[in-house]
């Protein structure tokens, strides 16, 4: 007795491994049965939709979150909105329920054309959508045909690994071909003037359904996808989070400023917010901030050739006055920018209401006879910039990148680049 208790038992985990194992073929253990697997509960039409007629909220949740960090990084490597990735991925999987997700890991509906192509899943079952007629095997009613799909082509998706591999195939290959690639640049571009992600992210959807992702069409695609990625707040997951400013002090503000294009980080993904300001990247972040214009004064500086990345910038502080150069022909673009001369550049651009009290002497390492004396009192005065707990202003300390940042968001909330 206690011999045969054991083989059952042994037997009933093998099953149940082998259970866990094997993928999802049909849906015979869901709700929304397909023809071939019920005859009289089965609809053609379920071949697209959740294999499950009611699905938790924390699954989707959890759904949502994992493919989140696929989509960010995604969107860091190939520039593609996290929020429109996630979106789609939601709506063309069902929140991974689908019959392609469940079998194929396919959550983007990715179509492989042919008659049994390699690395490519068959979904069963679909309605015959006139690509080429399928000879009928049974036929049980309306949406309740059984097809020969032997003789389809038209029903094969792309298999992949993961919904790792899934978004890496979407955001690095599909959405960067020369179909699509124009719609990125456009994401790019309206970010930098001044559109929300929002706004961005929406028209990003339109622009790639218009131009055939989707055959319902740009207006359609951006409805349906942006009402779940608002729903969701999936905008959140494109803000430009550099992966060392994320839970700093001045998080909040350097996210601001990057969605505007007035600042950027570097290539590897880092913002740097502790290094220290160089006086070509101030001019950069200056002129951007402002939107100069060139004028008509040719201006040149020694240390500063035409190839160097910052030219551009350095040349329209300086005419229109902002940043003078340390001397007639040099302008030291890659000395560090001192607090001083911080004070004194929002000085040059006009960022304050009203004269400065002459008798204000608010730090005891500016004396009246300080260069930038009138300039720093005058910032202190506006509420731009302030000094530290121990009565300094310090004058000659450099500026970081994360503190420039914070004052040029502020300049901002004051409605000084108007």
């Amino acid at each position: 007795m206690a011999r045969t208790t054991r083989i059952t038992s042994w037997l009933i985990i093998v099953l149940l491994l082998f259970t866990l194992k094997t993928p999802l073929i049909t849906s015979a253990s869901s709700d929304n049965f397909l023809p071939f697997e019920d005859q009289e509960l089965g609809r053609n039409s379920n071949a697209y939709l959740s294999i499950y007629k009611s699905f938790p909220i924390e699954s989707k949740t959890d759904f949502i979150q994992e493919i989140a960090v696929y989509a960010n990084a995604a969107n860091e490597k190939w520039g593609i909105p996290a929020s429109a990735i996630i979106g789609m991925a939601a709506i063309e999987s069902g929140y991974g329920t689908t019959r392609i997700a469940v079998n194929a890991n396919n959550i983007f509906g990715i179509k492989v054309w042919g008659n049994h192509p390699v690395n490519a899943w068959q979904l069963k079952g679909q309605p015959d959508e006139d690509y080429e007629k399928i000879p009928v095997l049974a036929n049980y009613g309306v949406d309740r045909i059984v097809y020969d799909e032997t003789k389809r082509r038209d029903n094969w998706y792309r298999m992949f690994s993961s919904y790792e591999e899934a978004v890496n195939y979407l955001a690095g290959t599909l959405l960067v071909n020369q179909r699509y690639n124009f719609a990125k640049k456009n994401y790019e571009s309206n970010l930098k003037n001044g559109w929300s992600y929002e706004q961005a992210s929406k028209q990003y959807v339109y622009e790639i359904a218009h131009a055939g992702y989707n055959h319902l069409g740009g207006e359609y695609y951006r409805n349906l996808v942006g009402k779940l990625m608002t729903e969701w707040d999936l905008y959140q997951y494109d803000q430009n989070s550099f992966k060392d400013i994320r839970g700093t002090w001045a998080q909040k503000e350097i996210e601001f400023l990057v969605e505007k294009g007035w600042i950027s980080g570097y290539s590897d993904g880092t913002f740097k917010p502790n290094d220290e300001v160089t006086r070509a990247q101030a001019a950069k972040m200056i002129s951007s901030f402002l939107g100069l214009t060139s004028t008509t004064e040719d201006i040149h500086f020694n240390d500063v050739p035409n190839d160097f990345w910052g030219v551009n910038s350095i040349v329209l502080v300086a005419q229109h006055q902002l940043m003078n150069g340390m001397s007639h022909l040099e302008f030291s673009p890659n000395t560090n920018l001192t607090r001083s001369q911080m004070a004194q550049i929002f000085y040059n651009a006009g960022f304050y209401h009203r004269e400065m009290n002459p008798h204000m002497n608010s730090f005891k390492d500016v004396h009246k006879n300080h260069w930038a004396y009138t300039a720093i009192e005058t910032m202190k005065q506006e509420g731009v910039m302030a000094g530290y707990t121990d009565g300094r202003f310090g004058v000659n300390e450099p500026i970081t990148r994360a503190q420039m940042a914070a004052v040029i968001y502020r300049l901002y909330e004051q409605g000084w680049n108007q």
